[in-house]
């Protein structure tokens, strides 16, 4: 069992950076499928090196795997930095549920916002509606984590 106080990983979490439920992980991850539609030409104009989507993709993939089995700590790791930046994923019912911890660099990872933000204009709210299930105020409210997390 782990809990905020453990030492794990890449150093102590007293807390988490942002917590996440299920629920807005199921759209972030529909969303984050959709970064392959999204023009390489776009990436390039936004500083986005081309790898990143596909790397994000792989990462929101272990991350959906592992939170069936419990709660999920995605630890964000600077190459240059000691800091790590901490997502959870929980459902707060399930609270003491096994804990798996995934580890994802934090250079990669700041651009998901970005790349759900290109998703959804790449895609439009029609296309978006029809390959995700989810219109863009849910996949905002949904990605609101990530957001406090990545903004600091």
């Amino acid at each position: 069992m782990t809990n905020w106080n453990d030492k794990e990983g890449a150093g102590e979490v007293d807390r988490p950076d942002a917590t996440m439920t299920p629920d807005q992980f199921k759209i972030i991850f529909q969303v984050t499928k959709e970064f392959r539609s999204i023009p390489e030409s776009r990436l390039q104009e936004e500083g986005i090196p081309i790898s990143y989507p596909s790397e994000i993709i792989e990462f929101a993939r272990t991350i959906r795997r592992s939170a069936s089995a419990g709660r999920v700590r995605a630890l964000f790791i600077s190459s240059d930095s000691p800091d790590t930046k901490t997502l959870w994923i929980e459902d707060s019912a399930d609270a003491q549920s096994h804990v798996e911890s995934q580890e994802f660099p934090y250079a990669t990872a700041q651009h998901w916002c970005p790349l759900i933000n290109l998703a959804v204009a790449s895609l439009g709210p029609k296309e978006l509606m029809f390959r995700t299930g989810y219109r863009q105020d849910e996949i905002d409210a949904a990605s609101s984590a990530l957001n406090t997390l990545f903004s600091r």
